[in-house]
């Protein structure tokens, strides 16, 4: 993806070379400028990444400096492996999309070697530690990765089931499991439910 800055034009990212590697090696996307940088106050919240590619305001979700040109190479599902300045030049462009593939399989191993614990963990029914190890992945800030997927698969299964523990210790006035809970789930987009029906106890 290239993001242009105020004075950017067509000469700018041109030549027979580009051309052939956008026929061949990889998809090119000009992003016009934008300045901004503002996020959304109706924005969700949520710790699970999202994909950058499908934002709204690409410059924004990408962090590219406002009034500075730059290059992003990514995987097909937007994730980020390389960056460049506004000069791009095909011998360079063309070494480093070479790598995204492999790049991108290492980016796998090691989330898959976090979701592996984590699996290990909910399978001891210890559910921070599980999610202690989901949280590592999410922090990697790439989606569409087979590992990443999972790994989200089993972090919705894992606080669909603390949903369902909040609700009955709240019906039931059970201070110490909702203590336990939030304690559980700190970090996650339940931890607030969890503190929230404890206080509603207090």
């Amino acid at each position: 993806m290239y993001f242009e800055d105020e004075n950017t034009t067509e000469s700018d990212v041109y030549g027979t070379e580009l051309a052939e590697m956008s026929n061949s090696s990889a998809v090119f996307i000009k992003i016009p400028y934008n300045a901004d940088r503002e996020k959304s106050p109706w924005a969700e919240e949520s710790v699970v990444p999202a994909a950058k590619l499908l934002s709204d305001n690409p410059a924004l979700a990408y962090n590219i400096p406002v009034g500075k040109a730059a290059a992003v190479l990514c995987d097909w599902h937007g994730n980020e492996f390389f960056r460049l300045g506004g000069d791009v030049k095909a011998p360079e462009l063309e070494g480093m999309i070479k790598k995204i593939a492999d790049k991108a399989e290492d980016q796998n191993k090691k989330l898959q070697k976090n979701l592996d614990a984590a699996k290990a963990s909910w399978e001891k029914q210890d559910r921070a530690a599980a999610l202690k190890s989901i949280l590592k992945n999410f922090k990697e800030d790439v989606v569409g990765l087979p590992a990443q997927v999972e790994t989200i698969q089993l972090y919705h299964e894992i606080l669909d089931a603390a949903r369902t523990e909040i609700k009955a210790a709240q019906e039931s006035g059970n201070k110490e499991t909702l203590s336990k809970l939030a304690k559980d789930l700190k970090g996650t987009d339940a931890a607030k439910e969890a503190e929230e029906a404890l206080k509603g106890l207090n």
